[in-house]
């Protein structure tokens, strides 16, 4: 069975612990680039767009299974084009998204979700240059945004923004929220909750800071296959002989090994949190930025990544393949 390896943690946490803080985390709306904030329109709404909180609840819905397997396991990632140019997994559906907003801005109003049709969800919202994206998953793509769409249709009390704006009011604004985001379709199905979790930073980093986060404790890791991809190739979870063997050859894993990897990757992230003393946001955005130097693909390019000096380079070890819709 898999298991924590706690030296890496501490190496991987004292890196962390000297590193200068850099903000408070991915904000969802720019990004620096040689000292300059670069304004990401072609990925999120501009600021105090009326529609905004609308999008993120949609996109963050759908944030889940950018990849292609076979009757063996996992063949490649997903890509497509928008604007004449390659984007990949969930920048591709950013942007596919960011597309939809801009021709309509009411699109990922609940009630329309309520009653789109598999055509339109395909060729209005999840759709590139080429037209409708291939996700593996379309029919559960679309199963997802009208439950989500009629949960909210049937609370007619209750909208995207109003939940925010309830949390707030409670001493335990992130607590509450993840609390009732349990409840709605699209974000009920995984007791790690990363989408929800994803959700939340994404409320409380943007500019707007719609999410009041009072109670910082509640923040959580964010499992999803880029961060375990990672923390099996740093060496903080080791597999043994057997599942090391269908792991390197990219094979379905089964459930059990599955969420034995996740539980034990999101438990180190949590033991680097409190080891660094650093926040969730910081710990999540080095990882995060990570990715691009550790991808699915591609030789890594270890000198480039930050985790270099502490990583065990297990280059060969890859996420746990299985298709949910939780990561």
């Amino acid at each position: 069975m898999p298991v924590v390896n706690l030296e890496q943690v501490k190496k991987v946490s004292k890196l962390l612990k000297n590193l200068p803080d850099n903000g408070n985390g991915l904000n969802f709306y720019s990004f620096q680039k040689d000292g300059e904030e670069i304004i990401a329109s072609d990925m999120y709404p501009p600021l105090n767009h009326p529609q905004a909180i609308n999008f993120f609840f949609f996109v963050c819905v759908h944030q889940f299974g950018f990849w292609y397997g076979d009757e063996c396991g996992y063949l490649e990632p997903l890509f497509g084009t928008i604007n004449g140019k390659n984007a990949k997994g969930s920048d591709l559906l950013w942007k596919a998204s960011m597309r939809a907003i801009e021709q309509d801005p009411e699109c990922f109003e609940p009630k329309k979700l309520a009653v789109i049709s598999p055509q339109d969800l395909a060729r209005k919202i999840l759709a590139d240059d080429n037209g409708p994206i291939l996700f593996p998953d379309f029919e559960t793509r679309f199963q997802l945004t009208r439950a989500y769409g009629r949960w909210f249709q049937k609370r007619s009390s209750k909208n995207p923004l109003g939940l925010v704006q309830f949390s707030n009011c409670s001493k335990n604004s992130l607590g509450k929220f993840l609390e009732i985001m349990r409840e709605v379709p699209g974000y009920n199905e995984d007791n790690l909750q990363k989408k929800n979790l994803l959700l939340a930073m994404t409320l409380a980093n943007r500019p707007e800071k719609w999410l009041e986060v009072k109670d910082t404790h509640n923040w959580r890791p964010i499992v999803d296959y880029h961060l375990m991809r990672l923390a099996l190739r740093q060496g903080l979870v080791e597999l043994d002989g057997h599942e090391r063997k269908q792991n390197e050859a990219r094979k379905w894993t089964n459930w059990t090994t599955e969420g034995s990897i996740r539980q034990l990757v999101y438990e180190a992230m949590e033991l680097i949190i409190k080891e660094s003393g650093k926040p969730m946001s910081f710990v999540d955005e080095n990882y995060w930025n990570g990715r691009r130097y550790c991808p699915e693909m591609e030789v890594p390019e270890c000198r480039k990544c930050l985790f270099d000096p502490a990583c065990k380079k297990r280059i060969k070890l890859f996420q746990p393949i299985q298709r949910t819709t939780s990561y």
